[in-house]
């Protein structure tokens, strides 16, 4: 006879404070559950999302050089 084993395995995303990661890593090890770190992607806020979006609209400044840059602040 020759028996085959299927695990059904599931991959959940949970948001954890950062304070806790710790905690809940070692009672998730307890319990058998493989622990993958995922850290949060940068998210832009309003003033960087304005800026991209007047830089698509091509009203950027355009500048030769560094030097060029720094002088100009």
């Amino acid at each position: 006879m020759n028996y085959s084993l299927f695990l059904c395995m599931q991959t959940l995303e949970i948001k954890v404070p950062e304070n806790k990661t710790r905690q809940v890593k070692e009672f998730l090890k307890e319990l058998g559950v493989t622990v993958k770190v995922k850290k949060e992607k940068n998210i832009p806020n309003a003033d960087t999302i304005a800026a991209m979006d007047e830089l698509k609209a091509g009203k950027g400044k355009k500048f030769k050089n560094v030097e060029e840059l720094f002088s100009s602040i």
